[in-house]
């Protein structure tokens, strides 16, 4: 029997880093790509922080666009629902469903939540990534050493 384990098991390996150290600039604001001004201000404010923790790289821009976009929906679906009453909507048969706007962001949302992700924005996926892999737990507390 083979001693490997399955690809992407066990701890990251010390030293691994997430993104691109060699990227040293900030790429350009794919303005045409981004919706509005609230994804514009969603790219550079995103873009900063992932620069800062030096997890870019250059494979997260189609990401980070559709995070941006993803963020720019839910404002403008946030604006449009201020009023209780905006959140259902009166079905043919006369019972009460939610209003497609309502159904629109709850999509958008989770969307934006698996960019963010993706992208080491969201608390767990910055704290699995700042951690490195590494747990407080000893080796000898580990039950595949012995594999």
């Amino acid at each position: 029997m083979a001693q490997n384990r399955a690809p992407g098991a066990g701890k990251i390996a010390n030293g691994l880093t997430v993104g691109d150290t060699s990227i040293k600039k900030k790429p350009n604001c794919p303005k045409p790509l981004l919706a509005d001004q609230h994804a514009i201000d969603a790219w550079h404010s995103n873009l900063g922080i992932m620069f800062d923790r030096q997890s870019f790289a250059a494979e997260d821009i189609p990401h980070l666009i559709n995070y941006c976009n993803a963020i720019s929906k839910i404002i403008k679906l946030e604006a449009q629902l201020t009023n209780i009453a905006d959140f259902t909507d009166v079905s043919s048969s006369g019972s009460l469903k939610l209003h497609p706007h309502v159904t629109a962001h709850n999509l958008i949302v989770n969307q934006s939540i698996r960019l963010a992700n993706q992208l080491g924005l969201s608390p767990m996926a910055r704290a699995r990534m700042l951690s490195g892999g590494k747990d407080d737990k000893s080796d000898e507390d580990d039950d595949f050493n012995e594999y």
